[in-house]
Parts: structure tokens; sequence; C-alpha cells
């Protein structure tokens, strides 16, 4: 089931990158804000004990989610520790 939502969103997103009119500048964008998301929650983990490791989930989840697909995935962790 988690597998079908990933991608789903991920096809919804591809759809609203080409939607804009600019797919690969939001594509650029959503990369750079995901992969910095996910750098700022990896450093500030000695203080909330929550890190998230680098596999193909959260790669797929910064490059098409962005920001908020990190911060959700940093949720998840949190509500299943």
């Amino acid at each position: 089931m988690l597998i079908w939502t990933g991608c789903g969103l991920g096809i919804l997103m591809c759809l609203l990158f080409i939607k804009t009119g600019r797919p690969l500048r939001c594509l650029l964008s959503s990369t750079f804000g995901g992969s910095l998301t996910f750098w700022l929650l990896n450093l500030v983990s000695g203080l909330t004990g929550v890190a998230l490791s680098l596999n193909l989930a959260s790669a797929v989840a910064a490059v098409l989610l962005g920001a908020p697909g990190i911060c959700a995935l940093w949720l998840l962790k949190i509500l299943w520790r």
C-alpha cells in the first residue's frame, strides 16, 4: 500500500511539474529544497535523536516531493520510534 501511495504521489508531482510550463526548473528547485531539508534535519539529529538514512525512498522523496516529503518521512520516523 505504501509503495502505491508513493508511486501515486510521484506521478502527481511529475504532472504538476509539467503543468507549470517549466518542468526542469520546478524539478531542480524541488530537488534542491529536498536535499537541503534532508541535510538540515540530519544536522540537528543530535538534538532530536532522529536521523534519516539515505536510501531509495528518502532519495525519491527528496527529488520528487521536496521539503514536504522529507519532513513527512522525518515525522513518520518520530511517530514509529
